[in-house]
């Protein structure tokens, strides 16, 4: 399996640079990173925090072995081209236990002054919120291994012209594939919007903005024996294509010719999530202030505030000085127990309008999930088989949580060690959840949950200046089987010296 990953990393790295043969300005890549490491846990079940937001790379079911390789080429701040491109490509195998090979990264990205197109997965976080030490962002967390997608967009605020910088803007269009086994070949529709009132070295700034997701199209033959009208096959026309994207319902009439269903008339055409966000950043001479807020929308429950009090709430206070001991400390709190009530009827206007049942769906039954694992929050967890897989009908049977979270980062001490050639830093998240099912299976009583992890990395010595790094995290509660795990690895990253052509 190594030789496998290897072989494969280098063949489509031999790939990236042979395009340097019929392309101008191409650079080589900014680094390279190897990663080799161990796992270890008492339970057959990974801890939560030791596999949660990372991007898929770290299994359920434990692994004895990783291997991780990467190469990435980053745009030339250095030189102001309005043209320029990038791209990343990342290998991990897992062994001994849960055997795998991924590719978590392989795109090509292109830019053009403020504005990028790519192709390809990526790592990405959508929605405002800490992006080291929260929980995830309540749409897409980077939990699960990144979705296949052709963007394009604004990837960081960028000011508005004419606007003395007072106003900046960020969002991005996107179609991404994903797969799926109850609905095969289910398509992804994304898009994003963000402003930011404030200058960029300003003491004061709001931000505010939403991000859209459906899940649309595909082929089902579960689905075609009771439900569709039109074979197998979900509505994926044009025609509703502009229904996924504006979030428009086609209403009550009774015509099947179109293809569409008595769910799809009812509903929407696919699923729709996503998140409305607001962030205030206020920057004092002593620490800086990142307070955020999350709303949830699923089936429009937002829009009659029904469901007001879900979402997710965060602060983030910052230190100026890097190398203290806490740096940046995030306090959060996710309430998803509301979902607007336990009924849902059209009748009544807003006020029945509730029973969201977050990342569930009558017909995309694999849930907001790829690959079986959740995109979106990670406390609201697949319900699994007795192998692992994922049972169809519901995808979570749990998605009504209430969660207090901590999360903290800083410098220690060097301890007189002659091997640190830096101070070593750390990351520790914990978090207490109430894990309360779902309106229509709720547990009881509530199943409490605690998870928690510290990091530390360590540059050292060895191989020229490599990054020693150890995990330890533990999962006690009645949601997880009682569990402590650890990993220790070492990293190496080279750094490009070869000029760009």
């Amino acid at each position: 399996m190594i030789r496998c990953l290897v072989c494969s990393f280098f063949a489509f790295y031999a790939l990236l640079c042979s395009v340097r043969v019929v392309a101008q300005g191409i650079k080589l890549p900014a680094h390279y990173t190897a990663e080799a490491g161990v796992f270890a846990t008492s339970a057959r079940q990974t801890p939560f925090w030791l596999r949660t937001n990372q991007y898929g790379i770290v299994p359920v079911s434990p692994s004895a072995l990783t291997l991780r390789l990467s190469a990435y080429a980053d745009y030339d701040t250095a030189r102001k081209h309005r043209f320029d491109y990038g791209y990343g490509l990342s290998a991990v195998a897992n062994a001994v236990g849960t055997n795998q090979v991924l590719l978590p990264e392989a795109y090509v990205k292109l830019r053009y002054r403020a504005f990028e197109v790519y192709g390809g997965r990526r790592r990405e976080v959508f929605g405002l919120t800490d992006s080291t030490l929260s929980t995830g962002a309540y749409s897409w967390s980077g939990n699960s291994l990144p979705v296949p997608k052709i963007q394009i967009g604004i990837p960081a605020f960028t000011p508005v012209p004419f606007t003395k910088k007072w106003v900046s803007v960020m969002g991005q269009y996107a179609h991404g594939w994903l797969g799926g086994t109850y609905v095969e070949h289910a398509m992804l529709h994304q898009k994003s919007l963000y402003l930011r009132v404030g200058k960029p070295a300003g003491r004061v700034q709001v931000s505010g903005g939403f991000n859209h997701q459906v899940i649309w199209g595909g082929y089902s033959p579960e689905l075609a024996k009771t439900l569709l009208s039109n074979g197998p096959y979900l509505p994926a026309s044009f025609r509703d294509y502009a229904y996924v994207v504006t979030g428009y319902r086609a209403g009550g009439t009774e015509d099947r010719t179109d293809g569409l269903t008595s769910f799809d008339y009812a509903n929407r055409v696919g699923n729709h999530l996503g998140s409305i966000d607001l962030a205030v950043d206020v920057r004092l001479n002593k620490l800086s202030l990142f307070a955020y807020r999350q709303s949830i929308f699923d089936d429009g429950s937002l829009f009659y505030l029904t469901n007001v009090a879900d979402g997710l709430h965060g602060l983030r206070i910052r230190l100026p000085k890097p190398d203290a001991l806490v740096h940046d400390l995030v306090l959060e709190f996710l309430n998803t127990g509301s979902q607007g009530g336990v009924l849902f009827s059209y009748e009544g206007g807003g006020a029945n309008r509730g029973n969201d049942n977050y990342f569930n769906h009558g017909q995309f039954r694999d849930g907001w999930a790829y690959q079986g694992q959740t995109i979106g929050t990670p406390f609201i967890t697949p319900q699994r088989g007795s192998s692992g897989q994922i049972p169809f009908g519901t995808f979570t049977d749990n998605n009504r949580v209430r969660v207090f979270h901590v999360g903290a980062s800083g410098t220690l001490p060097r301890f007189g060690s002659p091997l640190f050639v830096q101070k070593p830093t750390y990351q520790a998240k914990v978090s207490y959840s109430q894990n309360l099912g779902l309106y229509s299976a709720p547990f009881v009583p509530v199943k409490p949950q605690f998870s928690g992890i510290v990091t530390v990395l360590a540059p050292v010595k060895l191989l020229n200046g490599a990054v020693l790094m150890a995990s330890v995290s533990a999962d006690a509660g009645q949601l997880y089987p009682a569990s402590v795990g650890g990993y220790i690895g070492i990293r190496k990253v080279w750094q490009s010296t070869l000029p760009s052509r």
